[in-house]
C-alpha cells in the first residue's frame, strides 16, 4: 500500500537530520594523534616503566597535584595544600564532587588506598622508590612493616596527610607525576585484569577506550572529570614506534599531529621543510653507558675512568647526533634547579690526545695492552641511532687499544637485562622525575635505590649523598650534591655522554604545547586553533 505523500515527507526530514547530525559530529570530533616510544608494557600506573607509557598515564589519571602546560606543580585531586615549617607534615584538602570515570565518588580514603598499594611490595611498583621520604616507606617497601604503617593518614574523606621522616622539597613534583590513584572497587574487583578497557576506570581527562599492542592506545573524553568542560580534545591516540624514520614518515604524511623524537638524520629535511613543526628543548636527561661494577674487569675503577676518557663527546654530538645535544662530563644536567655550580670530571680539561695517552696508561696498570687488549661487550636497544652512537663509540675505544663487542638487543629486553645485573657495559637514557639535583644521581645510592643497575657501592658517595638527602636547607643540599657528584665522578660507575635534548615536532596548528625540561606535555593543554 502506497504512503500519504506527508508520511513520505517525514522520513525524508528525519533522514536528512539524521545525515546531518551525523556529518556535524564527524566534523566536530577532535582527535588528536602523538607518537611516542615503543609499545606499553603496562598500562597499570604503578607498574609502568617508560615515559611513554608515563605520557599516557597522565591523561588517564589526576594525582592530588597535576602539572600546569609548562610543569609546574598546580592543584589537581586536591584543591589546596598546606606544608608545615620543618618541610615534613603535608596537608591536602580534596577537591568537591570528584568522580571516577564510572560515576562513582572519589575522596581521600582512595589515595590512602593507592599509597598503601603503590608501595606494597606485592605490586612491585617501578616508582615506589621515590616516596621513600614518607614515614616507614622505607621499611614498608623490605616487607619489614605493613603497609598500614605507612606514614599517610586519610583524617576524614576530604582531608589527606601525609607525613615525611626527612624533608623533601621536590615532593610536590614526584607527587604531580608519579602518585596516580586507582580505583580500589575496580583493582579489587578485577584484578589483574583491571586495565583492560571494558574493565578500566580512571579519574583524568581521558579514559581508555581501546589498546591495540604495537598498534595504538586510544583514549576518549572523561565526562566525569573534573574540569571536562575545558578539555578541548574528544580523542587521543598514542602511537608506538621503535622505529624513528617509521614514526617520521608518519608525522611527514600528516597521520601524527605530534612526535617526541625524530632521526638526527632528518633535521636539515626538517628545517628546510617543515621548520614550523620543529621543537628541540634541553632536556631533564642524561645519555649513559652503564658499568656493572662487580663484573670484572669493570669493578677496577682505572678500566672504567679509561674507557670514560678516550670518548670523545664532542664528536659523538656534533657529528653523529647534531640535534643540540651538550657533551656531558658529570651526570647532573643544568636544566634542573638551584644548582647554579657544577663539577665536571678531572680529565675535561685535557686534549683528547692527552686523554688517550692517560687512558692507555691506566689500562697498562690494569693488566691491559696489545697482547691482552681489553673486550668491552657494550648492550645497547635495537634503533639506528643507537647503533651509529655505539659504533662511534667503539671506534674511539678503538684507538686506546680496546676491542669493544657490539651487542644490540629489543629495548624491553635490555631493561630486563639491566635490571637484573645481566651485563657489562649497558646503555642508559637517565630520565629524571623531579628537578632536585641530588634526586638525578638517587639511583646509584645503594641505601635508597632498587634501580642501581651499576652496583656502585662507595662509603664516600653514600654517606656525602645521605647528608645532602635528609637536608631541608636548599643551599646546604646543593652544596652536599656537588660534593657526592664529585666522588662519583671520580669513580666513573657510568659514562656520561651528552644532556639529551627533546627533540619534539608538534603542528603548528596546535596550542596549549609548552616546551618544558622534563618534557611533560598533557594532552589536556591541547587544543587545535582555528
Amino acid at each position: 500500500m502506497a504512503r500519504p505523500k506527508y508520511f513520505q515527507t517525514i522520513i525524508t526530514l528525519l533522514t536528512c537530520v539524521v545525515v546531518l547530525s551525523t556529518s556535524v559530529v564527524a566534523q566536530e570530533l577532535r582527535v588528536f594523534r602523538r607518537g611516542g616510544g615503543g609499545d606499553p608494557e603496562s598500562l597499570d600506573p604503578h607498574k609502568l616503566l617508560s615515559a611513554f607509557e608515563s605520557t599516557i598515564m597522565t591523561d588517564m589519571f589526576i594525582a592530588l597535584a597535576t602539572t600546569s602546560p609548562a610543569d609546574d606543580a598546580i592543584p589537581g585531586s586536591a584543591e589546596s595544600w598546606e606544608v608545615s615549617e620543618d618541610g615534613l607534615t603535608y596537608t591536602f584538602d580534596m577537591r568537591d564532587g570528584l568522580l571516577w570515570s564510572d560515576g562513582t565518588p572519589i575522596d581521600a580514603y582512595d589515595f590512602l588506598y593507592t599509597f598503601r598499594r603503590q608501595l606494597d611490595p606485592a605490586t612491585a611498583s617501578r616508582t615506589a622508590e621515590y616516596f621513600t621520604p614518607i614515614v616507614n616507606a622505607e621499611a614498608v617497601l623490605r616487607n619489614e612493616l605493613p603497609v598500614e604503617s605507612l606514614g599517610v593518614e586519610a583524617i576524614d574523606s576530604d582531608t589527606l596527610v601525609i607525613r615525611l621522616a626527612y624533608p623533601a622539597p621536590y615532593l610536590m613534583d614526584i607527587l604531580a607525576i608519579d602518585a596516580r590513584p586507582v580505583p580500589k572497587h575496580v583493582v579489587e574487583k578485577y584484578g589483574t585484569e583491571w586495565t583492560r578497557p571494558e574493565n578500566m576506570v580512571v579519574n583524568g581527562p581521558f579514559k581508555l577506550a581501546e589498546w591495540s599492542p604495537g598498534s595504538h592506545v586510544k583514549l576518549v573524553k572523561n565526562e566525569y572529570f573534573y574540569d571536562a568542560q575545558n578539555v578541548q580534545l574528544d580523542v587521543v591516540y598514542h602511537v608506538p614506534s621503535e622505529d624513528m624514520n617509521t614514526a617520521f614518515r608518519r608525522f611527514q604524511s600528516e597521520e601524527l599531529n605530534a612526535l617526541v623524537f625524530f632521526p638526527p638524520n632528518q633535521l636539515s629535511v626538517i628545517q628546510k621543510t617543515m621548520p614550523e613543526t620543529l621543537r628541540v628543548t634541553p632536556g631533564l636527561t642524561t645519555e649513559l653507558y652503564l658499568f656493572n661494577t662487580k663484573r670484572p674487569p669493570f669493578d677496577d675503577v682505572r678500566v672504567r675512568r679509561a674507557l670514560s676518557m678516550a670518548v670523545d663527546r664532542e664528536i659523538l654530538v656534533n657529528r653523529v647526533l647534531r640535534t643540540g645535544e651538550e657533551p656531558a662530563y658529570s651526570y647532573i644536567p643544568a636544566t634542573v634547579h638551584n644548582y647554579e655550580k657544577r663539577p665536571k670530571a678531572d680529565f675535561a680539561v685535557l686534549s683528547m690526545d692527552e686523554r688517550r695517552v692517560e687512558a692507555r696508561r691506566l689500562l697498562s696498570e690494569a693488566g691491559f695492552g696489545p697482547d691482552n687488549p681489553l673486550v668491552v661487550p657494550l648492550r645497547y636497544n635495537t634503533q639506528d641511532l643507537q647503533a651509529r652512537q655505539a659504533a662511534a663509540v667503539g671506534a674511539m675505544w678503538k684507538q686506546i687499544g680496546v676491542q669493544t663487542e657490539l651487542l644490540n638487543t629489543e629495548r624491553k629486553m635490555l631493561a630486563s637485562d639491566r635490571m637484573n645485573n645481566n651485563f657489562s657495559v649497558a646503555r642508559y637514557l637517565h630520565v629524571a622525575g623531579n628537578y632536585e639535583p641530588a634526586s638525578f644521581i638517587q639511583f646509584i645510592q645503594s641505601e635508597l635505590s632498587s634501580r642501581n643497575f651499576t652496583q656502585y657501592d662507595s662509603e664516600a658517595f653514600n654517606a656525602l649523598f645521605l647528608k645532602a638527602w635528609h637536608s631541608n636547607d636548599p643551599d646546604e643540599r646543593a652544596r652536599l650534591t656537588y660534593d657526592a657528584e664529585v666522588q662519583a665522578l671520580a669513580d666513573q660507575p657510568m659514562i656520561p655522554l651528552y644532556f639529551y635534548s627533546g627533540r619534539r615536532l608538534v603542528r603548528p596548528n596546535i596550542s596549549g604545547w609548552v616546551d618544558n625540561a622534563r618534557g611533560v606535555y598533557p594532552t589536556r593543554w591541547l587544543a587545535f586553533q582555528e
